[in-house]
């Protein structure tokens, strides 16, 4: 046996759910329930779309983050590239051995200090816009343009 449910509704609908199970063939009870079940799946469904919309709204945030720091980061390589070509003079064939050498333990000082700073789960560019390390005077002036402007 089902629980008993007492409600007081406006004449209105009241003329609506008796012409409705008059015309089905249902009782106004069977009506009700109907109309009942459909208004709280629908509800289920209105609080799992607006979970997936949150969790989407979360996604496109991180998305948008990533697209910032990919940006930053081809920025600062492409200023790195300018920077060197600049102002790095040429070299003899024995220079650039040299300099190979300089560069291979110089690189692999560098990649020790960063999975140090890494380990932690540090995020160095996030870092570095937030403190606002880089400006365009920082890297001096050729010919009255900044070279970070180039």
């Amino acid at each position: 046996m089902k629980p008993r449910l007492i409600a007081y509704v406006p004449k209105q609908i009241h003329a609506k759910v008796v012409a409705l199970s008059k015309k089905q063939g249902m009782t106004q009870s069977s009506v009700i329930e109907d109309a009942l079940a459909v208004y709280f799946s629908v509800s289920v469904h209105h609080e799992r779309d607006a979970a997936l919309i949150q969790r989407q709204d979360e996604t496109l945030r991180q998305l948008a983050r990533i697209e910032r720091e990919q940006n930053a980061v081809i920025e600062m390589a492409d200023m790195l590239a300018w920077y060197h070509l600049a102002f790095a003079p040429p070299m003899t064939a024995e220079q650039k051995q040299a300099a190979k050498v300089r560069a291979k333990s110089g690189l692999e000082h560098f990649r020790m200090q960063l999975a140090k700073r890494l380990a932690p789960g540090r995020k160095l560019l996030g870092e570095a816009l937030a403190d606002e390390v880089f400006r365009e005077d920082d890297f001096g002036v050729i010919e009255g343009t900044p070279v970070a402007a180039e």
